[in-house]
């Protein structure tokens, strides 16, 4: 937690997802949530345009490759509901409820490289924080796909 938080926001996509990845291994809810957000609020950065990281750790790679799918579920949620990536933070009256609702609906989706990247051979476990291997019912079905054991994230930041 205190190497992301030291470092500051950078400003790329990948330094971001980096990021997002330390809190996801630190179970640093608030600060992936964070980070989560503060990645929505750059409209220019396309989930579907985060560049592949091609990280040399398998580990680290597999657990990258995860995260895109969850900025997907929280983002589209949120454009869903009529709220699109850029919006203003207050949303005041009725000609900017107006504004938002004529914007086109611009869907994000995860970018090609992640289904490239190889599930590890060997189950990796991310304790939850207690420290404790997640219980089956609390497991992510996507990073249990990449055959990494860790709790479902609380992306919804809104």
């Amino acid at each position: 937690m205190v190497r992301a938080q030291a470092r500051g926001k950078s400003t790329t996509p990948l330094a971001s997802l980096y990021r997002m990845y330390e809190y996801l291994v630190l179970s640093d809810t608030i600060g992936l949530r964070n980070e989560i957000e503060h990645f929505f609020n750059q409209p220019s950065w396309a989930v579907s345009a985060i560049p592949d990281p091609a990280d040399p750790d398998p580990e680290r790679y597999a657990i990258l490759a995860g995260l895109p799918s969850y900025l997907v579920i929280a983002f589209n949620r949120l454009i869903e509901l009529g709220l699109p990536r850029g919006s203003p933070g207050i949303i005041a009256g009725d000609a900017a409820e107006e504004e938002l609702r004529n914007r086109p609906v611009v869907l994000e989706e995860e970018p090609g490289w992640v289904t490239r990247v190889p599930a590890l051979s060997q189950p990796l476990v991310i304790p939850d924080h207690c420290n404790k291997e997640p219980e089956e019912g609390v497991r992510s079905k996507r990073f249990l796909e990449m055959n990494v054991i860790v709790g479902e994230p609380h992306v919804l930041f809104v």
